[in-house]
């Protein structure tokens, strides 16, 4: 079996990605705030601790797939649905 080369990531890429992360922690926090949660509480629903859900509404840090599948639970919305809120926000 041939070994497969690591993904090179250009500065394009690395833009998108940081502006994706950005735009899902404000997503995330403006949903959060819609149904009135505090961060304490989402964080407890979500699984999280309250420093790692605050990195993500500032869109930093890298959560993966399980977390942010975990956030729209607690959320109760479709992950897919705050994808689409993240990708909108750049349209604006």
């Amino acid at each position: 079996m041939a070994r497969s080369r690591p993904v090179r990531k250009t500065r394009a890429f690395e833009r998108q990605f940081a502006r994706f992360q950005k735009n899902f922690g404000t997503v995330v926090s403006r949903l959060r705030r819609k149904v009135h949660l505090s961060r304490l509480e989402l964080a407890a629903k979500a699984k999280l601790s309250v420093s790692t859900l605050a990195q993500i509404e500032r869109g930093h840090g890298n959560p993966s797939l399980n977390r942010m599948e975990n956030l729209a639970a607690a959320l109760e919305q479709r992950l897919s649905h705050i994808f689409e809120l993240a990708q909108d926000m750049d349209k604006k």
